[in-house]
């Protein structure tokens, strides 16, 4: 959650911290990865993007904190894993990242979250216990049910 404060001394004076995260825009594309539509020549997308709820509410991609030592590829597949089961997987690219700013027991943290498009080789999932649901969905349909606006602009950087 954001916060907004209240003057400057305010700022000046709270603790600061840094995390780093590495995330995954998760996606599975069904045996037939494209079809044509008998009426157009235009083809059809059918990737399908997981999206994981939080207990909180809040629809996101699979994301977690970068352990000691661990590299980028290291982090994602240790929190794809323990977040959705998914073992199998292979990153197609690096999508940027996603900065905020949050507070946590009144300390300020600022927060850089690189994410990765990722693919997955089936669509079985076994969510854990931060995630109380999921769903693969279509594009428009995960960026549509997407609670950040970070998030969708993540999700747009596929497409590119």
């Amino acid at each position: 959650m954001f916060q907004i404060f209240g003057n400057i001394e305010d700022l000046q004076k709270r603790k600061k911290d840094y995390e780093e995260s590495v995330g995954a825009v998760i996606s599975y594309t069904p045996f037939q990865s494209m079809y044509q539509n008998s009426e157009s020549s235009r083809l059809y997308d059918t990737r399908q993007f997981l999206l994981l709820k939080s207990p909180r509410g809040d629809w996101n991609f699979v994301k977690g904190h970068r352990e000691n030592g661990e590299t980028d590829y290291q982090t994602l597949r240790r929190e794809i894993h323990e977040e959705t089961g998914i073992r199998r997987f292979s990153i197609l690219n690096y999508l940027g990242d996603v900065n905020y700013t949050f507070l946590k027991k009144n300390i300020e943290i600022e927060k850089v979250v690189k994410f990765y498009h990722v693919s997955a080789f089936n669509s079985q999932i076994v969510i854990s216990q931060e995630h109380v649901d999921y769903a693969w969905l279509g594009y428009e349909q995960a960026k549509k049910l997407l609670t950040f606006w970070q998030s969708k602009d993540i999700l747009v950087r596929v497409l590119d």
